[in-house]
């Protein structure tokens, strides 16, 4: 243990009377296992007075504490958080090279992945904070960058429906703001078909990199693909599964499906057959996720990710779905791959669905006890089914947006024609 660079950066501290120096490199009492005791006094003073001790009240106070000769701060820094660095990784190696000797070599490769991952982002923040003044520039900057574009120009991928893009910018990704998109209904209105078209609406026109994730929970890969082919095919959903297209539509189709063999970008449909006979955990899908180079994602639903057995034994649903959600978005936000994530309204909300399907609605307290997952979003609609074929979509959370629009979509299942109707000549896709 480096003690006498823990001597040096608080001599250092307390001749300048510059307690700045430990804020700006994100010091704290675990960089100073030795002189902790020196470390929290000289804090705790500052705290208290905004002023640093003087050098001699701490000599008077710390025995073992003493003077000496300060060399480059920089480099003193440098081996503080090398010490502290050391001594976390030296457990994570150890415990991986028993499981090694145990001939566990997969889980061993995959706890020094999930462990150094986390390691290397909390060295790299340094545990600093955000300074409103200092990122300035970066605010700037970024600005910048998109300055000039159209109105009608949004930041994230489409969501296939125009009034939704402009009113929250598309799922949008990137740091900080990278998108939780909740989508929530009742049981029965729609909330997969919806999402299913949202994830697949932009793939056709975005950059060979697109490589979508779906994890599908619920339903089979296999139902999910036929989704996606009703509207990219444009042919019956019914007929796709009943064998009935006419001559002209099922060569319509087999032209699509030899065509998409020819392409070279994918969407990939991970359902719990792919897992085992096991619904994903958080981790489980965070590591797919970047193993692959999936850059954005959907999850179909939220309720069904397995929680270890380890930590969700004693659950009750509420605490497991707060857990479950706070997860998805440190994932989130730790991959900066925004993701679709649905999620069921509650049997009240369908039952008032039902009641009054013509001007019923579902917002965010509808999703009851498990209101955390709301909380959680950045962005949020509800679908409710109206008909058959009729869907009403509402914005029922937009961060720092407007969250009043609602609007009616309708979805052709015969020829997989998807419009948004505005009344004044409506939208399709």
């Amino acid at each position: 243990m480096p003690s006498i660079e823990e001597l040096q950066l608080l001599n250092y501290v307390l001749e300048s009377k510059k307690w700045t120096v430990v804020e700006h490199y994100g010091l704290g009492e675990e960089h100073f296992p030795i002189h902790s005791h020196v470390f929290g006094y000289i804090r705790d003073f500052h705290r208290n007075t905004g002023q640093v001790p003087t050098l001699e009240s701490v000599l008077n106070n710390y025995k073992e504490f003493e003077r000496v000769e300060i060399e480059h701060v920089e480099q003193v820094v440098k081996a503080l958080q090398e010490d502290k660095l050391h001594r976390m990784v030296r457990p994570v190696l150890k415990n991986a090279a028993t499981k090694v000797g145990n001939k566990q070599s997969f889980e061993a490769i995959q706890e020094l992945h999930d462990e150094t991952a986390k390691l290397l982002k909390g060295h790299s923040t340094q545990n600093k904070g955000y300074s409103y003044t200092e990122n300035a520039e970066k605010r700037k900057n970024k600005y910048l960058s998109i300055h000039g574009r159209d109105k009608d120009q949004i930041i994230g991928y489409s969501t296939g429906f125009a009034p939704l893009d402009e009113a929250t910018n598309g799922l949008v990704y990137g740091e900080e703001e990278t998108d939780y998109f909740l989508v929530l209904a009742p049981s029965n209105m729609g909330k997969t078909l919806i999402t299913s078209f949202m994830f697949q609406s932009p793939w056709s026109s975005t950059p060979a990199s697109d490589y979508p994730a779906y994890f599908a929970l619920e339903q089979h890969a296999s139902e999910i693909a036929r989704n996606f082919d009703n509207v990219l095919a444009r042919v019956s959903s019914l007929a796709m599964q009943r064998g009935t297209m006419s001559g002209e539509e099922k060569d319509k189709y087999i032209f699509y499906l030899d065509s998409l063999r020819q392409r070279r970008k994918d969407m990939m449909i991970y359902d719990v057959s792919s897992n085992g006979g096991k619904p994903y955990t958080v981790d489980e899908m965070k590591r797919i996720l970047e193993r692959e180079g999936h850059n954005r994602f959907a999850l179909d639903q939220v309720s069904k990710v397995r929680v270890p057995n380890s930590f969700g034994a004693n659950m009750d649903l509420r605490t497991r779905l707060y857990s479950v959600s706070a997860e998805i978005r440190q994932m989130i936000l730790d991959t900066e791959k925004p993701g679709y994530i649905v999620s069921q309204a509650t049997r009240e909300a369908a039952k008032k669905a039902k009641k009054e399907i013509e001007t019923s609605s579902v917002d965010g307290e509808d999703i009851g006890e498990t209101y955390s997952i709301y909380q959680d979003a950045s962005k949020g609609i509800s679908v409710v089914k109206v008909n058959k074929n009729t869907f009403r979509i509402q914005v029922i959370k937009n961060r720092g947006n407007d969250n009043s629009l609602n609007f009616l979509v309708r979805y052709q299942f015969e020829t997989g024609v998807v419009g948004v109707l505005n009344g004044a000549g409506d939208q399709h896709w």
